[in-house]
C-alpha cells in the first residue's frame, strides 16, 4: 500500500477526487482507495481547494512520483507487564482518560470500578444549565467535573500531535460509538458538545454491559500509604483497598493535587493564561476564506495564530468557530472561561483563547504555585454583585487602556460587565497580549477593531505533573498508582488523554 500526498480538488468539485488522483499519477488503474487526510488549502481566498492524502494500491509505474510514499500500518508498542489479582481495578475520573482506560481493561478481561466526583451526564447537564442561567454552582458537578470530563462542554476537538496505533484505536472507538467516519481523515476533526455527549453515553452503556460499575458523586478524599504502597483510599468517607488506583482526575482537580502534594512526587509545570477573543463569525469566515466562498462546503473558518514577545509565546488556543464563550467555573467566587461549539458550529460568533506562556519565573517555585497563580487571576476577574459575569472590553480599548463606552454584544452567559482588563490581569500578561494582538491584526486586518475580549482563560493545561515511569505509567513514588490524562500532566485534549488511558490498560493482564 502507498500514500499519495497533495491530491488537490476544488471544494466545489469534491466528487472528482478519483479523477484528480488519476490525473496526478497519469494512470487509470486506481480503483480502490481510502482517504487518510483532508485539509482545506485557503491560500487563495474565494478559490479554496481540498488537499487529500490517499491510501491505495498502485501500479509499479507510478511509484517514482515524489508524492508517493510507502505506507506501513501503525503497530502496537505497549508491552503487557503486570498481572493483577483483582478483576476490579479502581479508576478515579470518568473523562476521556478514565473511560478509555476502562475500555482497554475490559478488552483484557477486567471489570473496572469507575468513580467520579460529579454526576452522570444527564444530571450534570441540568446542573450546568442551572449554573449558566441562574448562577447556581455545584462545586462537585459542573463544567469541569462529571461524566465525560471538561471536554464534554467544549468544541470536542480531536486534534493531536501524535498519530500512532493507539490514537487510531481511539478514533475507531469513537466512530463505533456514534461519531461520523469523517473524523478519521479530517485535518481538524471535531465532535461538538452535542456529538460528544451522545458518544459518552454510548460508552457508558457499553461498559456497564461488559460488567463495569460506575459510582457517581464519589470523590477521592485521601490515599493512605504503608511501606511505599497504597494501603487504602478514602472515597466518600468509605475505606477501600484497591490493588491499583488509576488516577484520571483532569487538570481542574485542585483539591486532589493539594491532597497528593505531601504524599507523592509532583512538579509544577508551565501552562498558559490569557483571555477569550470573540468576533462575528462572518468576519472570520470572510477574512480567511473570502466572501465568495460557499461556506456550506467548507464550514466556518478556523485559525491558529502565534507570536513571541521577549521570552513568552503568545498563541490562539481552543478556537471555536460558530461557537460560544462559556463559564467554566468549578470553585465558588472565581471566574473562568472556556469555548464551546455544537457539531454544526452555526452560532453567529467565533471565539478563541489568546494566551501567554507562564512558568516558575511568573508564579514561583513551590509545587502548587501555578494553581495559586490561576486562582489569583480568577479572583480578580470575579465580581460579587455580578456573580460569574465576565469582565469584557473591546480589544482596541484594551490596547488603549480604556474602559469601553459602547455596548458589548457577546455569546457569553450569564452576562458581562465592562472593565479594563489591564487592571485585572498580571502586567507581564498584558504586555504580551498587547504585542500579540498587534501582530495578529497585521495578519488579519480588523482582528483588533472587531474583537471583544473576555477574561480570564486559565485552564489551558495542568499546572501540575504527577511524576511517573515512562514505560509502565506508574507513579515514581507509588508503584500501584497510575496517573493518566490531562491531570497527570502528560497529555492535553480529548484524543491524547484517551490514548493515554487506553495505553495504560494494555499493561495489565489477569
Amino acid at each position: 500500500m502507498y500514500l499519495i500526498k497533495n491530491v488537490v480538488v476544488p471544494i466545489s468539485k469534491e466528487i472528482e477526487l478519483k479523477k484528480a488522483l488519476s490525473n496526478k499519477l497519469r494512470t487509470k488503474s486506481i480503483e480502490n482507495f481510502k482517504i487518510i487526510r483532508r485539509s482545506i488549502d485557503a491560500r487563495k481566498k474565494n478559490n479554496l481547494k481540498f488537499n487529500y492524502t490517499i491510501l491505495a494500491e498502485l501500479p509499479s509505474k507510478t511509484l517514482k512520483h515524489p508524492d508517493v510514499l510507502e505506507y506501513q500500518n501503525p503497530k502496537p508498542y505497549i508491552q503487557t507487564q503486570r498481572k493483577l489479582s483483582s478483576e476490579n481495578p479502581f479508576i478515579i475520573g470518568a473523562g476521556p482518560a478514565g473511560l478509555f482506560a476502562a475500555l482497554s481493561l475490559v478488552e483484557k478481561g477486567f471489570f473496572p470500578y469507575i468513580f467520579d466526583r460529579g454526576d452522570k451526564l444527564e444530571m450534570r447537564i441540568n446542573k450546568v444549565n442551572d449554573f449558566w442561567k441562574k448562577g447556581i454552582l455545584d462545586e462537585e458537578s459542573n463544567v469541569q467535573f462529571g461524566e465525560g470530563g471538561a471536554g464534554t462542554f467544549s468544541d470536542g476537538k480531536l486534534t493531536t500531535r501524535t498519530h500512532d496505533f493507539y490514537t487510531e484505536k481511539v478514533i475507531n472507538w469513537l466512530i463505533q460509538f456514534g461519531a461520523d467516519k469523517k473524523i478519521s481523515y479530517e485535518a481538524l476533526p471535531h465532535l461538538g458538545t452535542d456529538g460528544l455527549r451522545k458518544i459518552i453515553q454510548n460508552i457508558r452503556i457499553h461498559l456497564e454491559n461488559k460488567g463495569c460499575k460506575f459510582f457517581w458523586n464519589h470523590k477521592l478524599q485521601d490515599i493512605n500509604l504503608k511501606n511505599d504502597k497504597i494501603n487504602s483510599v478514602q472515597i466518600n468517607n468509605q475505606t477501600f483497598q484497591p490493588e491499583i488506583l488509576i488516577l484520571a482526575i483532569g487538570n481542574a482537580a485542585r483539591d486532589t493535587f493539594e491532597m497528593l502534594s505531601g504524599k507523592i512526587n509532583l512538579e509544577s509545570k508551565s501552562f498558559s493564561v490569557g483571555v477569550r477573543i470573540e468576533h462575528p463569525r462572518k468576519f472570520i469566515d470572510q477574512a480567511f476564506y473570502g466572501e465568495k466562498t460557499n461556506f456550506s462546503l467548507t464550514g466556518p473558518a478556523t485559525y491558529r495564530l502565534t507570536a513571541k514577545y521577549k521570552n513568552k509565546g503568545i498563541y490562539s488556543f481552543c478556537m471555536c468557530p460558530g461557537g460560544f464563550i462559556i463559564a467554566g467555573v468549578s470553585e465558588k467566587n472565581l471566574q473562568v472561561l472556556n469555548g464551546m461549539s455544537y457539531l454544526h458550529r452555526n452560532n453567529n460568533f467565533s471565539n478563541s483563547a489568546i494566551v501567554v506562556n507562564v512558568n516558575k519565573i511568573d508564579f514561583g517555585n513551590k509545587i502548587l504555585s501555578g494553581i495559586e497563580f490561576q486562582r489569583n487571576m480568577e479572583k480578580k476577574c470575579f465580581k460579587k454583585n455580578k456573580q460569574y459575569f465576565a469582565p469584557a472590553q473591546f480589544a482596541k480599548d484594551f490596547l488603549e487602556n480604556e474602559i469601553s463606552s459602547s455596548d458589548l454584544h457577546t455569546s457569553y452567559n450569564p452576562g458581562i460587565f465592562k472593565a479594563n482588563l489591564n487592571n485585572l490581569l498580571p502586567l507581564q500578561i498584558n504586555e504580551a497580549l498587547k504585542y500579540g494582538l498587534k501582530i495578529f491584526d497585521k495578519r488579519i486586518p480588523g482582528f483588533v477593531k472587531k474583537g471583544i475580549l473576555l477574561a480570564p482563560e486559565t485552564r489551558t493545561s495542568s499546572p501540575i505533573r504527577i511524576l511517573r515511569n515512562k514505560e509502565v505509567f506508574a507513579s515514581l513514588t507509588l508503584p500501584d498508582l497510575y496517573p493518566v490524562g490531562e491531570g497527570s500532566g502528560y497529555s492535553g485534549g480529548i484524543i491524547s488523554s484517551a490514548a493515554d488511558g487506553y495505553k495504560l490498560g494494555k499493561i495489565f493482564y489477569c
